[in-house]
C-alpha cells in the first residue's frame, strides 16, 4: 500500500482522492485553504514540512492546487523527491512552465506524469489509431463547449479556478485538453491566430470563449473552439481527409466514417453504453504508481506539456495582436 499526498482538496482532488482510496492505497492531504471541508476525514495539512514531521515519507503526490500554486508546489516535491502526478494544466503561463522543465531537468527528475487524463480515453485512442488510414489530412474541427455554472455540482462556479484570473483560469487553459489532443494527433502547427474574449454575463475574470485556427505547413488546418456558455455539453471533433471523413461527438459516444469509395457513413467506434470517464483517472494513476516503481514512463513529459502551453501562449499573442502568430518550438 502507497501512502498518497493529495494537494489541493477541490472537485478534481476529491475525484483521485476517491480513485486511490478505492485501489487500496492511504490518502493525506495538503491544503492551501479551508474552502472545502474533509468530510473524509482524511489526515491533512496545512504545510509541507508538518506534513513530511507528522506522516514521514510519502510514495507520491497528486497536485490539484489551483494552476497559479503548480510551480510552487513542484518545487519542494522535486527537492524531497517525491514523484508526482500533476494536474493539467501544467502551469498558468509558458514561462512557470520552461522553469517547472529547468527544475526537471537540473535534478534529473523522471518519476513524474502530467495529467491529461483524456489520452486514456478509449475513443479519442481509436482516433489516434485511425488517422493514418485517413490519408492526406485536409482540416479538422475540435469543439468543446459546456456552461461553466453547470460544470461542478453543488461549487459555486465563482469560486472556482476556472472563473478567477489570479488562479490561472480561463478558458484556453481550462480546457487544455483539447490542445493536448489536437497536437497528439497531429503534431505541432507552424502558425496560429485566435481570438478570446468575456462575452457573457457570468461572474468571472476569466475569458469564456476561445475561437483559434491552427495551420501547418502541409496546409492542413485546424479549427478550435472552446466555452463556458453552451446550456449543452458539446464535444468532439471531425477530420476530414483525402480517404474519407472521420466524426466523434460525446454526446452518442460514437465514432463514424464516410468512406470517399463507399460514399456512406459507418459506425466504426462506440463505447460500452456502461461506460464512465472516470476509467481514464484510474489508468492514470495506475501508470502512475507504475512510474513510482520505476516500471513506467510518463503519458505526458513535460516537453509535451511545454508544447501545449507554447500553443496556449500563441493564442493569448495572437488575441492581442489580431494577427497570425508563428508557434515556435524553442
Amino acid at each position: 500500500m502507497s501512502k498518497i499526498l493529495i494537494i489541493g482538496y477541490g472537485s478534481i482532488g476529491k475525484r483521485h482522492a476517491k480513485n486511490v482510496i478505492s485501489l487500496g492505497h492511504k490518502v493525506v492531504l495538503l491544503r492551501h485553504s479551508k474552502g472545502n471541508a474533509n468530510k473524509e476525514n482524511f489526515r491533512e495539512y496545512y504545510s509541507f514540512e508538518e506534513a513530511i514531521k507528522h506522516e514521514g515519507r510519502f510514495d507520491g503526490a497528486i497536485v490539484c492546487s489551483p494552476t497559479s500554486k503548480h510551480l510552487r508546489d513542484l518545487t519542494t516535491l522535486i527537492q524531497h523527491k517525491v514523484p508526482f502526478l500533476l494536474e493539467k494544466p501544467p502551469a498558468a503561463d509558458l514561462s512557470s512552465t520552461i522553469k517547472m522543465r529547468e527544475l526537471l531537468v537540473k535534478n534529473r527528475f523522471k518519476a513524474y506524469d502530467i495529467a491529461f487524463n483524456l489520452r486514456y480515453y478509449p475513443i479519442l485512442q481509436f482516433i489516434k489509431s485511425f488517422i493514418p488510414k485517413l490519408g492526406k489530412m485536409y482540416c479538422a474541427r475540435v469543439c468543446a463547449d459546456y456552461y461553466l455554472p453547470d460544470w461542478r455540482k453543488g461549487i459555486d462556479y465563482r469560486q472556482t479556478s476556472s472563473a478567477k484570473r489570479e488562479l490561472g483560469g480561463g478558458v484556453y487553459i481550462e480546457l487544455s485538453h483539447e490542445i493536448d489532443y489536437i497536437l497528439w494527433f497531429f503534431g505541432f502547427p507552424e502558425k496560429v491566430v485566435a481570438s478570446i474574449d468575456k462575452v457573457s454575463d457570468l461572474e468571472i475574470s476569466t475569458e469564456d470563449i476561445c475561437s483559434s485556427i491552427f495551420k501547418y505547413r502541409s496546409g492542413f488546418v485546424v479549427e478550435l473552439h472552446l466555452g463556458y456558455l453552451s446550456r449543452e455539453l458539446l464535444r468532439g471533433c471531425s477530420i476530414i481527409a483525402e480517404n474519407g471523413t472521420l466524426e466523434w461527438s460525446i454526446a452518442d459516444g460514437k465514432v463514424f466514417y464516410s468512406d470517399k469509395a463507399r460514399k456512406k457513413r459507418e459506425e466504426v467506434f462506440k463505447l460500452d453504453r456502461d461506460y464512465d470517464l472516470n476509467d481514464t483517472y484510474i489508468k492514470e494513476f495506475k501508470n502512475f504508481l507504475k512510474i513510482m516503481d520505476g516500471e513506467s514512463d510518463a503519458e505526458v513529459d513535460i516537453e509535451a506539456a511545454l508544447n501545449v502551453m507554447r500553443i496556449v501562449d500563441a493564442i493569448k499573442v495572437s488575441s492581442r495582436s489580431e494577427k497570425f502568430v508563428k508557434a515556435e518550438r524553442r
